[in-house]
């Protein structure tokens, strides 16, 4: 940015006092009228109001021990600033040195500018003008016209703004109005918390992965890995990127036309059959292109026969909802069913006949059959039955209600053409249980109360009968999908969570699947594999002869199984320090960013603004607490910094963060911070947490004592074992403000 090119600093007034100036001083004591004093060289100092530059008068010379004189070098924030001739040379301990450059002359003063986040640079040179810079980037904010500067004072304007008092050799007071966009107003924390859903978008940088594994589990004809496990730890991503995969291998809903409802009359026709004839698929819509399925393999030669492409269906299950034989291979059904729907069932009247035609193999037909006809009469008919026993009553009584007959007669009448129209036309799911037009329906035995006892299930109230007809459902299903070019990929999710009996009832249940007599299916496990290890380890640690099928690398027999069953294991990347950023970003929204002097939008703000700088103050913009840049940053260096890094803990630490900044209902920046360490502690150390209680403020004394330290937490109860959590922690304390934390802890745990 060129000189040209950088905004100006208005001059609101100058005073000539006619001798060289060498101090300035603000006395605020009347807010709406603070006074400026300018300190002569060889003359008494001369006051005037620093709002209108009228002269001021005062019986008596009052002390200023803090009155900005000229100085060539000062401390901003972390940065060593010093002028050198026209240069300023800025000194940082992470970036070393850099000169700012710009002065036409050399440079007579420094001085500190207040803004919202740490203050920014003045400088003033005799025969150059007054500059605004950002000490860290070098760049100018705002440069005035030329002036002669020896001496610079800011002050607060009758707009609440920062004002500008500079004073040269010449005897000349001015008054400036930098002009500068007005600092953001914090307001109180936005978020409120994170559940542990999987996240919608890759926050790792996960993409390659997720790319390649949807590709390996797209359907062919090639020998693909049957079995493919992500692994990682708790937290490390599994759910998320599986959840990624699903949706890029989602197959949009098939094209088939919807048939005729399900009527009584058809389910009634169905139920009279001896034996259930087999279902028809569906047909497709006339006049479609060849669905992609059927057309030919480009890879195939002409004269071979055409190769349908199987699509894939995609199943979500989550067995840590399971805990028996019978509940996994419910939950595996019912997951598979309601994944088959939108390939071979996508309308209501598809749905309908193809459960029932399933359901009415395996229920009592005959029984079921009388409900239907039951359930098909007419209430009409029950008030014929009625007013048939009035009529007959009143004939016996020799009663004069010869209408009571012909009302019988209409009643009965309409009763049977109701009771005809509902038969012919009625939807079998408006009469019939939901159960049996919905999925595979429970039997009694297993179901609880659910059930509609109108389905009667008479066969098959012994539990290996039920488990076998549950595994018969899934079969059925996985054919029916398999003949209409579909091939079913299971995502099972979470099976760490299991307990050692259910992760060995769904590894039995893959085992199923992967038999001869199933379709070909396809698997994708996520989880910790030294966890689900150990289950298996537990699970048939009954065995005898567990040892002697040990891989001579795997520590326990649960590793070897894992190794028999898993083609392709995929291990996640560790999660880095780098991920921080997007997770924050992802969570917390963007930081919020001050314009800069300079950048068009301030240009076009002021260039639009009336001549009076009174009229240019615009309302401050308010900020969540978690957007300011000097929260974030905290944010982000301490969730950097831990020795672990997993996206669930990141959120835990939030979810504290942002819970304790609540309770206190405060906005202050500073303490926002120091609630990170706070935060940081409680999800860090739980265990330890009760025997720091009210010993927070010791820790914090003895934080630079290593014996007073040892001492200390010897007395909280640290033993051998827990030293290497009291290095972390002593490390945690020395990196912020000890006692304020200890304060806050002391307080709120």
């Amino acid at each position: 940015m060129t000189s040209a090119d950088v905004p100006g600093i208005e001059l609101e007034r100058a005073i000539a006092l006619n001798a060289p100036i060498t101090e300035l001083a603000i006395d605020d004591g009347d807010p709406e009228n603070p006074v400026l004093w300018a300190f002569l060289d060889g003359e008494p100092p001369q006051t005037v109001l620093a709002n209108t530059g009228d002269p001021f008068t005062v019986e008596s010379t009052a002390s200023f021990p803090n009155a900005a004189g000229s100085q060539r070098s000062l401390q901003v924030a972390d940065l060593e600033v010093a002028a050198d001739g026209a240069d300023i040379v800025v000194t940082s301990s992470s970036d070393g040195v850099r000169r700012l450059t710009g002065h036409i002359s050399p440079v007579t003063t420094l001085s500190l500018f207040p803004a919202s986040d740490e203050p920014l640079l003045m400088s003033g040179s005799e025969g150059g003008s007054i500059r605004i810079w950002n000490p860290r980037t070098g760049e100018v904010l705002r440069q005035s016209q030329q002036c002669a500067v020896s001496v610079l004072l800011t002050y607060t304007g009758p707009d609440g703004g920062v004002r500008i008092a500079s004073g040269g050799r010449n005897g000349e007071l001015r008054v400036w109005n930098p002009l500068m966009p007005d600092p953001p107003r914090t307001g109180p924390v936005s978020t409120r918390g994170f559940s542990d859903r999987v996240a919608p978008t890759d926050l790792l940088d996960r993409g390659n992965l997720v790319s390649t594994l949807t590709e390996m589990l797209q359907p062919g004809d090639g020998d693909a890995p049957t079995v493919i496990t992500v692994e990682g730890a708790w937290g490390s991503g599994k759910s998320t990127l599986l959840e990624l995969v699903k949706t890029r291998l989602s197959t949009r809903p098939t094209k088939l036309l919807p048939g005729p409802r399900l009527t009584l009359f058809h389910a009634d026709h169905m139920l009279w059959q001896p034996e259930l004839k087999a279902l028809k698929p569906p047909k497709r819509p006339p006049g479609k292109p060849v669905p992609k399925e059927f057309r030919t393999d480009p890879q195939s030669t002409p004269k071979a026969p055409r190769r349908p492409v199987l699509k894939p269906v995609v199943v979500s299950f989550n067995p840590w909802r399971h805990q028996s034989s019978e509940q996994v291979w419910a939950g595996l059904a019912k997951a598979l069913a309601e994944a088959a729907r939108p390939a071979i069932m996508p309308h209501q009247n598809i749905l309908e006949r193809y459960w029932f035609h399933r359901n009415a193999r395996r229920v009592d037909r005959r029984h079921l059959q009388r409900q239907l006809w039951r359930r098909t009469l007419s209430p009409l008919l029950s008030f014929a039955g009625l007013g048939f026993g009035l009529s007959v009553l009143g004939a016996l009584t020799k009663s004069n209600i010869d209408w009571a007959w012909w009302a019988t007669g209409g009643l009965a009448a309409a009763g049977v053409l109701h009771t005809g129209l509902r038969y012919v036309f009625g939807r079998a799911s408006a009469f019939l249980p939901g159960e049996l037009f919905a999925g595979p329906v429970a039997s009694n035995a297993f179901s609880g109360t659910a059930t509609d006892p109108t389905i009667r299930d008479p066969y098959y109230h012994a539990r290996s009968g039920y488990l076998y007809l549950v595994q018969h459902d899934v079969q059925e299903l996985l054919k029916d999908l398999a003949a209409q070019n579909y091939q079913v990929i299971l995502l099972i999710d979470d099976l760490d969570r299991c307990t050692p009996r259910t992760t060995a009832e769904v590894f039995e249940a893959i085992n199923v699947f992967l038999s001869d007599d199933f379709p070909s299916s396809r698997f994708v496990l996520g989880l910790d594999t030294t966890v689900v290890a150990s289950h298996v380890d537990h699970a048939y640690k009954e065995l005898a002869d567990a040892n002697m099928v040990t891989h001579p690398d795997d520590p326990s027999p649960g590793w070897t199984f894992l190794r028999k069953l898993v083609q392709l294991p995929v291990r996640l990347p560790r999660t880095t320090a780098d991920s921080v950023d997007q997770v924050l970003l992802a969570q917390l929204g963007p930081v919020h960013l001050e314009a800069q002097a300079g950048t068009p939008e301030v240009l076009r703000k002021f260039e639009s603004a009336p001549a009076r700088s009174s009229a240019r103050r615009t309302t401050q913009k308010i900020i969540a607490i978690e957007q300011h840049p000097k929260v974030r940053e905290h944010l982000r260096r301490r969730l950097r910094a831990q020795p672990e890094q997993s996206v669930r803990e990141e959120k835990r630490l939030l979810n504290v963060w942002q819970f304790y900044l609540r309770m206190l209902s405060s906005v202050d920046v500073v303490l926002a911070c120091h609630l990170v360490v706070v935060a940081e502690i409680a999800v860090r150390w739980p265990a330890y947490l009760h025997r720091l209680r009210g010993g927070w403020q010791d820790l914090a004394d003895a934080l630079d004592d290593d014996v007073r330290w040892g001492a200390t937490i010897a007395r909280l109860g640290f033993t051998y074992s827990d030293r290497k959590a009291a290095a972390n922690l002593r490390d945690l304390l020395r990196d912020c403000d000890a006692q304020a934390v200890a304060a806050l802890t002391t307080r709120l745990f």
